[in-house]
This record gives C-alpha cells, sequence and structure tokens, in this order.
C-alpha cells in the first residue's frame, strides 16, 4: 500500500486510534493489513478507497478462510466501523 492511502485510512480514523488502546491498536494493524492484502490481490482498484466494495471483501474473505470465528468477527467489525466513518458506498458483507 503506498504511503498516501495509508494517511488516507489513518486520516479517517483517527478519532479511533488517538487514544492509544491496545486492541484499537491491533485493530488498526488488522485493518491497515485486510486494506493492503485487498489492494495486492486486486491490482485494478488503483488504491482507491472508493473502489473497495462488497465483491473485493468477499473475495478477502475467501482468501483467509482459516481464521477462527472470532477473528474473522473482530476483522468484521473494524471493518464496518471503517465503511462507515469514510461513508464508503456498500455494505461489508459478514464473513461465513
Amino acid at each position: 500500500m503506498n504511503r498516501d492511502t495509508k494517511k488516507q485510512i489513518l486520516a479517517v480514523m483517527a478519532w479511533y486510534h488517538k487514544r492509544g488502546i491496545p486492541f484499537r491498536r491491533k485493530q488498526m494493524k488488522r485493518l491497515l493489513a485486510i486494506l493492503d492484502d485487498i489492494f495486492i490481490h486486486e491490482p485494478y482498484l488503483g488504491e482507491r478507497l472508493q473502489k473497495v466494495g462488497k465483491r473485493q471483501i468477499i473475495g478477502y474473505w475467501q482468501r483467509t478462510r482459516s481464521e477462527t470465528a472470532q477473528v474473522r468477527a473482530e476483522k468484521y467489525a473494524i471493518l464496518k466501523l471503517f465503511f462507515e466513518t469514510a461513508q464508503l458506498t456498500g455494505r461489508v458483507p459478514r464473513p461465513k
């Protein structure tokens, strides 16, 4: 992920990240890792956050099928929060 995209994500989630709570730091690392994985596997997006949608999230859930239900639920929570905060169109599909 390029520096500008990372700055964009951190700016949107600054209110969530600024307290330094350990779980929130962990969730921010997860969010950055999720979006980085999506941008690596879906190069046609051009690292534009507005292009990330349901199809890309479903592809991510399929690539990470081996994770536990708790980890996937926590990742879903941060993705949903990010989509709401950034006011991105579309819904975040739940992992199966």
